[in-house]
């Protein structure tokens, strides 16, 4: 290495936790959006010929500037968006400390305190689901892979041969049933699993939002050239924050002996406290719950959790010996036989730091605290005259002006975002555009909560939104 890019780690790390200080302290004074040229970004990047090397806090500086300055600021207390909050403190530096050491997680033996780590978390977190058992799961990348770990389960215990054959010719088609409001993360899944995705087979729900154990089971007796493999709940929809009627889904997959699955992944993170559980009655009848640490629970992206009732049918699905392995033991349980992955970062380090510091009373106070920020916000919207058009009992609020069209709802839209105060976003729900506000940053207070009902009060003056018809 030439003696100019010798690297002196102590004050490279300095360098980078001062920025990283400054960003998190910072927050506040900066806007959520700001208008900026692509041509900017380019001209930035155009200086770097990426052969003559720099001085890392140089670039250090440079990449934290960019990254707060060209972006959705989604770690801003007046993001109300999609599921990206600010990393807690404690969590970044857990991430930092497996960046540093960077264990392997593939085998127990090469790294048996992260593993470990990752087990008792498992645990704890099958625990919140499941009273008794023995506790099953792995860290994923996050939800998606999660969800491809429950469809790749499910093949596992449905086809005895599928490990080795692939799915059985000469029977009915595999399929995947899920609400039509669910994550269509199922699409790429069905794809990559090679049932292409004409097998993931969507069910309306009759109210729009919520799926019931009716319109499943109406959907699969239709379906009689289908074999339903997977059956999907979703608990804590994306667009809308509806809670799907887990026992009676999971009954239906019981029917039919399908491997039934609830897709938790944001709203997941509430189980963590013993007063919330009840939102998620039936989820501990499933096989199988993905959570998405990394949605609600502060840590950095990603981090997800694929929670299982037992190792079977992972075992089946991606055990494997090999020779330069350094152990194919089950008794031991190496993460590389229970998981999509082989070599794997230590994704559980971020979460363990921040449980530890902030333990579980400390979770529930904050998942607390943006509960009543939700109700304090649909309560504000509703006194202000806007139209509620979701029914949750999590902090997602959708809304819009009474008989206000797409273009009225997208103008008030585009004037918040564009006032650099807040952000939010739209979705289409039962059949109306509505805006959408979300819950999930623990820096979010009273204070940002009236801002944003502020903000939308003066966009939907200017918009001339008054009543006026669809």
């Amino acid at each position: 290495m030439a003696e100019n890019a010798v690297i002196d780690a102590r004050a490279v790390l300095a360098r980078a936790a001062a920025l990283a200080a400054d960003h998190i302290e910072g927050r506040r004074r900066t806007t959520v959006t700001r208008q900026f040229a692509e041509a900017e970004i380019d001209a930035r990047l155009a200086a770097y010929d990426l052969q003559t090397p720099r001085a890392p806090e140089a670039v250090i500086a440079d990449i934290f500037e960019w990254l707060g300055s060209y972006a959705v600021r989604s770690d801003h207390p007046r993001y109300f968006g999609l599921f990206n909050p600010p990393a807690l403190v404690p969590a970044i530096a857990g991430d930092l400390v497996t960046a540093t050491v960077n264990p392997q997680l593939a085998v127990w033996s090469h790294a048996p305190a992260a593993v470990a780590i990752e087990r008792k978390l498992i645990a704890l977190f099958c625990s919140f689901i499941w009273a008794t058992g023995d506790a099953a799961g792995t860290f994923t990348s996050g939800g998606s892979e999660a969800n491809q770990t429950a469809l790749l389960a499910a093949l596992a215990r449905r086809y005895p041969e599928w490990d080795r054959h692939g799915v059985p010719s000469g029977r009915r088609r595999p399929a995947i049933y899920a609400s039509l409001e669910s994550h269509l993360a199922w699409i790429k899944i069905a794809r990559g699993a090679g049932l292409g995705s004409d097998a993931v087979r969507l069910v309306a729900a009759a109210d729009g939002l919520r799926l019931t154990r009716e319109a499943l089971a109406a959907a699969i007796a239709q379906d009689v050239d289908r074999d339903p493999v997977l059956v999907v709940a979703t608990a804590g929809t994306t667009a809308h924050g509806a809670i799907d009627d887990l026992a009676g889904i999971v009954a239906v997959g019981r029917t039919h002996n399908a491997h039934v699955h609830v897709d938790a992944a944001w709203a997941g993170g509430a189980m963590i406290d013993p007063a919330k559980r009840a939102l998620f009655a039936g989820i501990e009848l499933a096989d199988s719950v993905t959570i998405d640490p990394h949605k609600w629970l502060a840590v950095p992206m990603g981090a997800g959790l694929y929670l299982a009732r037992d190792w079977a049918p992972l075992a089946r699905a991606f055990g494997a010996t090999t020779g330069y392995m350094p152990s194919a033991s089950h008794a031991r349980r190496d993460p590389y036989i229970h998981s999509l992955q082989w070599s794997r970062r230590f994704i559980g380090g971020k979460l363990f730091a921040a449980l530890a510091t902030l333990g579980l009373d400390g979770y529930r106070e904050m998942i607390g605290r943006q509960f009543a920020l939700g109700e304090r916000l649909r309560r504000a919207l509703g006194d202000d005259g806007w139209t509620i058009l979701n029914d949750t009992p999590l902090p997602l609020v959708c809304f819009a002006p009474p008989d206000a069209g797409d273009k009225i709802v997208r103008a008030i839209e585009a004037a918040v975002v564009a006032s650099g105060q807040a952000w939010l976003s739209s979705v289409r729900l039962r059949n109306r555009l509505a805006l959408r506000a979300c819950i999930t940053g623990f820096e979010t207070n009273e204070d940002d909560v009236a801002a944003l009902v502020s903000q939308l009060a003066q966009a939907r003056r200017a918009a001339g939104s008054t009543g006026e018809s669809r």
